[in-house]
């Protein structure tokens, strides 16, 4: 199921209506262009959410208010699965640059059982392993959001396509977080 940037916004409101602490995961490497738009998202993420600084630890753990956990996995996401099993988030949104075959810059919602057929190039482990892992430890409920890279070669920076589509995804991720954290 693919889903653009227009009705993203709806599912991931939807997504988080139950949601009592989220984790949100970022996924990538910087210096393979497009790879590293995951670690991008995050960092951009909380900057414009403009949290007091003495809120963040600014490494790859950021919590706020119990509510909520910012994750920079870099390659190694399941090096923050012990985070996750102390932390326990009953929702974890995982964000990635995904070979899907689609259009540069498509944002689309991967189901975690469908993930054996999306390229995850750059990960130790492969992210299907990663999500039975983490099912396996917590009751909680993963979505992955795979952007569409455009190159993922080494010393690339990110692409304008790419980079554009993070500022588009960003704008609406703060407003959908600002809106979670007025709720709780």
């Amino acid at each position: 199921m693919v889903v653009y940037i227009s009705n993203i916004k709806y599912i991931l409101e939807e997504y988080l209506k139950d949601c009592k602490k989220l984790a949100i995961m970022g996924v990538g490497n910087i210096i393979k262009g497009d790879d590293g738009v995951g670690i991008v998202f995050i960092n951009d993420l909380i900057k414009s959410l403009n949290f007091p600084e003495e809120n963040l630890n600014n490494t790859e753990i950021n919590k706020i208010q119990d509510k909520l956990l910012f994750l920079n996995c870099g390659v190694v996401p399941e090096n923050f699965t012990a985070v996750l099993k102390t932390e326990k988030p009953s929702h974890i949104i995982i964000v990635d640059a995904a070979l899907m075959g689609e259009e540069v810059g498509t944002i689309k919602i991967i189901n975690p059982e469908d993930i054996v057929t999306t390229g995850f190039s750059t990960h130790a482990l492969p992210m299907s392993i990663i999500v039975k892992y983490i099912r396996h430890h917590i009751d909680t409920d993963i979505l992955i959001i795979g952007i569409e890279p455009e190159q993922i070669e080494l010393g690339a920076p990110l692409s304008k396509t790419i980079y554009d589509k993070n500022i588009e995804f960003t704008k609406m991720m703060t407003e959908i977080i600002n809106s979670f954290l007025d709720e709780k």
